[in-house]
């Protein structure tokens, strides 16, 4: 807020009355331009953290306060965060007139992160910690101006965040990773936000390490009127529409708000990638009276999304485009993307509120969540890899063989002869129409071909309660349960067969390595012993693997905060208990004893002991100090060797331990802002399981590592200067260093054996943590103008961004006699990506009308000097190549993949409130 508004707002808060009661604070909050009155504000106490919300006619309280100079600072997602210093005596201060400002939503845009696809277990996790932006000076720069990188917060990945919907925790149950997709593009709707930083206890849990988010979706919360909206941009969608309304808590107790978006297009640079997208949401509520309040909520996010693929320098280069898609081809004259997510995962929740007395209140909750997950991709039986940019295709390929066919390959790459940079359609349809015809399985072709969809369906439910009580002005005591049921299907399914009639469900990989055996290639040995044949599939029927992840986990917590003088602390833990298993639905012919049926459970205890300590060294400057340790269970998706075919669990799977501390000082005085903080954590005991086919072996093998650790330090700092008449200087630094402290353990075992084919250490010690910049900065401009005219300018600038690693090449398995220091220190060093900078620009106004309409516009224009050479992220393959000397096999590693960020994007909002 401009210095200018600032004095307004000290004038405008004139009029204070005196009662002949114990000290205290009221007041009445309302907007600037309309004076209308604003509920469902954030009011905190400082010191004293005493947080209360307003009213529906804008007002609060604050009851019991002791004499002395406070700060009161006033938050809400639509507005700008205003504090005011106040004095209390003996009577009750009142504040007639609080006037916050209307925020320009500058940054509105729900993929603020680019949605890319991989082939590695590491994708999921190269999305933000937090996409949500915090009232934390440091955290709302990393949310809007570092995603570009996607950037982590202290290098977490977004598992040690925990996400709440109205007070229910929406992390994936078997992945850990946040739920934002489930209501993507309902941004109006998610708005009211309550967000932690780091390791702060929140009201709704208490938390990892990685903050907390609560989202409040209650219509009684929810700004009044109706809001429409359309955006227009260029970087993953083309086009969103999106409507918005609120009736308000009526005299009547009722409160509703329903909303609806749509997403449509593709972007400026990646052939191929669109999204089809869709949201809805509607909630009722009802308050009785002044205890009790229910409410129901139901929401869906259907989506169609095209995605990209990351492919090598060379198919680049080739190609003169960094933003090369292998994923697509022609089909009648159209673009054909055959790797599509589609998902489509209700959630239906009920809240209930019962305010006891003053003092107390009990929160109680439920939801379900349903639908369906799919992800497809093409796959094929037998002939070679139609990918278009399979290493065999590529020039190097023959250049490393000496072929006399390698300057054709260049030429027929660079002019891409016969459509050889993308598939091959009409070859594949071909192939399936005059397929083979077995008799066994009556008249019609056997595809050869076709487009699979690989599902992950979830049926969750959650179950949670918390009671709150103000035991004083100085202290509270929140405590709460949760439970969760969780059945997630794990199938493959035939979504086109490309021309054929019928796909013929065996093990292609078991096919050819036990030919002779027909019980060792069939996924669903249940119907060839009943049939004597293998089943075949059509379009929409389940092949290859089919089995339940089941979950059941409870916990308890609790946190007490209590004010002695400067220093506030808050004391919390939690206790918890998780199990979870499978249950095969098929026997393979492989496994005909461990695939179907329940596995042995693994049943975890874990718990959480977390500590905050905030000392005010005076008005205006905090210190505060955080400390945790934690014990996690794994994850499902690292807890089996292949859960695809079998129930072998990870050999040294344990819980993940976790010790963090960090000390943070915040200073705010009027406008300038600053906040300084240093961290350290140890995360002990990680576990991961990676599949792919190994040349070593000849095989394809589950790749089991366990007893990972790593270590995250480092320093963060972010300002905001006033500097005149509206024009401010703001900026931001994070440097830290992510390392590897151990060597871990791994098993590697055969896929269709279940043999043990080797065993030992990875050598990653003080390698670098991969997927996001440890070093990244950003300073800027911005300007708040008297007409609602708003503007910035910022420039950032990041290094230390390193490579995924495979880690089959720091072991010793893949080092022969022949190879030299230098080729084994080539093989297992770890790239470090070129630092980088970006300039980007906003600006954006607000029209007021009749004091009853606000029109707005704002654009963002990322990128701004068009480089279209930063790397953001990429991974090793894991596959080698073997290169024949006499009688001595080296292997060198396969190229490895890049993703790129885009060049010039905008995204341009226009909107329109009453």
């Amino acid at each position: 807020m401009k210095i200018k508004n600032l004095l307004i707002l000290l004038l405008s808060i004139v009029s204070f009355s005196a009662y002949a009661q114990s000290g205290g604070i009221k007041g009445k909050v309302l907007e600037r331009t309309t004076r209308d009155v604003v509920g469902a504000v954030q009011v905190t106490l400082m010191p004293g953290n005493l947080t209360v919300s307003t009213n529906s006619d804008g007002t609060f309280s604050f009851d019991l306060v002791e004499k002395g100079e406070y700060s009161l600072m006033f938050e809400s997602p639509e507005y700008e965060a205003l504090t005011i210093a106040v004095r209390v005596e003996d009577s009750v201060r009142e504040l007639s007139s609080v006037i916050i400002i209307p925020e320009e939503q500058i940054f509105v845009d729900d993929t603020i992160f680019a949605e890319f696809d991989s082939e590695t277990l590491e994708d999921a996790s190269s999305l933000p910690s937090s996409l949500s932006a915090s009232k934390d000076l440091f955290s709302s720069v990393a949310s809007y101006e570092f995603s570009e990188m996607r950037f982590d917060v202290r290098g977490y990945d977004s598992r040690y965040s925990d996400v709440y919907l109205n007070g229910i925790r929406f992390n994936d149950a078997m992945t850990g990773y946040t739920p934002w997709s489930l209501w993507s593009g309902l941004n109006d709707a998610t708005r009211n936000q309550e967000i932690t930083s780091n390791m702060t206890v929140g009201d709704v849990g208490v938390g990892g390490i990685g903050g907390t988010t609560n989202i409040n979706t209650l219509p009684s919360a929810m700004r009044q009127g109706l809001r429409v909206s359309l955006v227009n941009g260029n970087a993953m969608y083309r086009f969103r529409a999106m409507v918005t309304y609120s009736s308000g808590l009526q005299d009547n107790g009722w409160a509703y708000a329903f909303s609806l978006s749509t997403r449509q297009g593709g972007n400026s640079y990646v052939d191929g990638v669109y999204y089809n997208t869709f949201g809805y949401f509607a909630a009722i509520e009802k308050q009785f009276n002044s205890r009790h309040r229910l409410s129901l909520m139901f929401l869906g996010a259907p989506t169609e999304r095209g995605a990209q693929q990351a492919s090598t320098q060379e198919a680049y280069d080739l190609v003169g485009s960094n933003y090369y898609n292998p994923n697509w081809g022609w089909q009648d004259g159209e673009m054909r993307n055959t790797r599509v997510r589609e998902n489509h995962e209700p959630i239906a929740m009920l809240n209930y509120r019962f305010d006891i007395n003053d003092r107390a209140q009990l929160d109680i909750a439920t939801s379900f969540r349903f639908g369906q997950n799919g992800y497809s991709a093409l796959t094929w039986q037998y002939g070679p890899d139609p990918r278009p940019d399979y290493y065999r295709y590529l020039p190097s390929f023959y250049a490393d063989r000496n072929s006399p066919e390698a300057p054709w390959a260049y030429e027929w790459w660079k002019n891409n002869t016969n459509n050889i940079r993308h598939f091959n359609f009409d070859n594949m349809y071909n192939n399936n129409y005059n397929g083979y015809q077995d008799e066994r399985y009556g008249a019609g072709h056997r595809s050869n071909y076709m487009i699979e969809e690989r599902h992950t369906d979830q049926l969750d439910w959650n179950g949670n309660a918390r009671f709150t009580y103000l035991i004083d002005n100085d202290s509270k005591f929140i405590a709460g349960v949760n439970a969760r049921a969780n059945r997630t299907q794990y199938y493959t399914e035939v979504k086109d067969l490309m021309g054929g009639d019928y796909w013929v469900d065996v093990d292609k990989f078991a096919e050819r390595d036990f030919g002779s055996s027909l019980w060792s290639s069939q996924n669903n040995m249940d119907y060839f012993e009943q049939y004597g044949i293998a089943p075949v599939a059509k379009e929409g029927d389940k092949f290859g693997y089919n089995y339940y992840a089941k979950l059941i986990s409870g916990s308890a917590w609790a946190m007490y905060t209590v004010k002695t003088g400067r220093l506030e602390s808050t004391l919390a833990g939690e206790l918890g208990y998780t199990s979870f298993w499978r249950t095969g639905l098929w026997r393979k012919g492989l496994f005909p004893t461990d695939s179907k049926g329940d596995s042995a459970a693994q049943d975890y205890l874990t718990y959480k002991i977390k500590a905050n300590l905030n000392y005010n060294i005076a008005t205006g400057h905090d210190l505060e100090m955080n400390a945790v340790y934690m014990e996690e269970a794994p994850e499902f998706r690292s807890a089996f060797v292949s859960p695809r075919t079998r129930n072998r669990a990870t050999p040294g799977i344990t819980t993940e331990q976790i010790t963090s501390v960090d000390l943070t000082y915040n200073m705010r005085i009027g406008d300038l802002k600053a906040r300084v903080s240093g961290y350290f954590t140890d995360i002990n005991d990680q576990s991961k399981v990676l599949s792919y086919y190994d040349d070593v072996a000849s095989s394809f093998t589950n790749f089991a590592m366990s007893n990972i650790d790593t270590r995250h330090f480092g320093l963060e700092a972010a300002v905001s200067v006033p500097l005149y008449r509206g024009l401010a200087f703001e900026g931001a630094v994070s440097w830290g260093q992510y390392t590897y402290d151990n060597n871990p353990n791994y098993v590697q075992i055969q896929d269709n054996s279940d043999k043990d084919i080797a065993s030992g250490k990875v050598y990653w010690e003080d390698f670098r943590v991969e997927g996001a910049p440890q070093f990244a900065t950003n300073v800027g401009l911005s300007y708040r103008g008297e007409r609602s005219i708003y503007a910035s300018i910022d420039l950032n600038y990041y290094d230390n961004n390193y490579l995924s690693m495979s880690p089959l090449y720091r072991t010793d398995r893949v080092l022969t006699p022949s190879m030299s220091a230098e080729e084994i220190s080539y093989m297992r060093g770890q790239e470090k990506f070129d630092a980088a900078y970006t300039l980007n620009a906003s600006i954006g106004k607000t029209w007021y009308i009749n004091y009853n309409y606000m029109l707005g516009v704002n654009l963002q224009v990322k990128n701004i000097l068009n480089n279209q050479s930063i790397k953001t992220g990429g991974y090793e393959q894991t596959r080698l190549s073997k290169q024949m000397d006499s009688s001595v096999t080296d292997y060198q590693p396969f190229d490895s993949k890049y993703f790129y960020m885009f060049g010039t994007t905008y995204y341009l909002n226009v909107y329109f409130r009453f």
